[in-house]
């Protein structure tokens, strides 16, 4: 759990990166709501951030292993900060409405389920939701920004993500993974 204040923080950091780096569009900020700042990153308490703001949270953590990630690699595979920033942000927006209170207390108390997923949306991963909300809402993105969006929760099983993603895309990809690992066992 994070407090209020953290949220706050969390919120006001996002909002500037935003406008620094040109990330969300006025209406798809305007769109996504307060619920951008008080969603969880999953479901249950075994896996990562299933809290509110646990979205925001599980973001800058992959963005800062993202970035860091970067610039290990050589220079001629470098990717552009602002586009790394902008796909760990945007891959994750089709999150903010996925998830709803889970209302049995005895799910919530044995098992940590504190989210379930919102029946009431049309299924899609949530790279695609993201992608889709991005072009709904006027987001401009690279075929590489794009790629790396509808791409990012893909898992080793899809031979296309996996053998042929741009190099953004792996950049992204791995920051995410770090971020993981570091949320359940850090």
């Amino acid at each position: 759990m994070i407090s209020k204040e953290v949220i706050e923080k969390n919120k006001s950091k996002l909002i500037e990166t935003s406008e620094k780096y040109g990330v969300l569009t006025p209406s798809l900020l305007e769109f996504l709501g307060e619920d951008l700042f008080t969603a969880p990153a999953s479901t249950s308490l075994d896996m990562y951030g299933a809290y509110p703001g646990g979205l925001l949270e599980h973001i800058f953590v992959a963005s800062k292993y993202a970035v860091n990630v970067n610039g290990l690699l050589p220079k001629g595979l470098q990717q552009p900060i602002p586009s790394i920033l902008k796909c760990t942000i945007l891959s994750q927006i089709g999150k903010v409405f996925l998830f709803k209170p889970n209302e049995s207390e005895w799910h919530r108390k044995n098992l940590g389920k504190m989210y379930e997923f919102n029946d009431q949306l049309v299924s899609m991963r949530v790279g695609e939701r993201s992608a889709f909300y991005c072009s709904k809402f006027g987001v401009e993105l690279t075929e590489e920004e794009y790629q790396t969006i509808v791409n990012s929760d893909k898992g080793d099983d899809d031979l296309q993500a996996k053998y042929h993603s741009t190099p953004l895309a792996q950049v992204v990809k791995q920051g995410f993974e770090l971020a993981i690992f570091e949320q359940k066992h850090g």
